[in-house]
């Protein structure tokens, strides 16, 4: 795992893009990341979701600094701050901070890793699946340090990195609902 100076010498190599970058959210073997202003909210749409055909049920809302009303036992898809990409010699987990966890709320459903190669080309904002076991309602804004990344160097060079195999969730500012199984 790197360490934050080993994060921050990445970053200024450009084997890590973080952009904007800022160095205040540098840990001593992480970086905290930002929520964006765009959410997807998951709709009960009293029908059978087919995984290898998600119908649309989705709604799409930007949040202000007002917030989003995140409320029990909801799902949405959200969307960090910043734009991430991801050398081919490293691979990166995202995380949720202890604050936000001891909110009740899981940042990804199980989406944890981001694969060698990720958005490098095209640094993209990740989608967050973000789901509240709190009983009670709580407030998302915009801004607020949602999550964390951590990097691990590869013992070698992937061969092909995610945007080179598929990137099929790259190239996104958005959050980016589900292509199918």
């Amino acid at each position: 795992m790197l360490s934050g100076k080993q994060i921050k010498e990445c970053i200024m190599s450009r084997e890590i893009i973080i952009d904007p970058f800022e160095e205040k959210f540098l840990g001593p073997d992480s970086i905290d990341i930002r929520l964006g202003n765009q959410i997807m909210i998951a709709k009960n749409i009293a029908d059978i979701v087919d995984s290898a055909n998600p119908a649309n049920f989705w709604e799409t809302k930007e949040i202000n600094e007002k917030g989003f009303i995140l409320n029990p036992n909801q799902f949405i898809l959200g969307t960090i701050y910043e734009k991430i990409g991801i050398g081919k010699d490293l691979s990166c987990q995202i995380e949720g901070r202890s604050s936000v966890g001891r909110m009740g709320i899981m940042v990804h459903v199980t989406a944890g890793i981001i694969h060698a190669g990720w958005g490098i080309t095209d640094p993209s904002r990740i989608t967050l699946e973000m789901y509240s076991v709190n009983p009670n309602p709580v407030i998302l804004r915009p801004g607020i340090k949602i999550a964390q990344l951590t990097f691990v160097r590869l013992d070698e060079e992937a061969e092909k990195g995610y945007d080179e195999m598929s990137g099929k969730y790259t190239g996104h500012d958005n959050p980016h609902p589900p292509k199918g199984l």
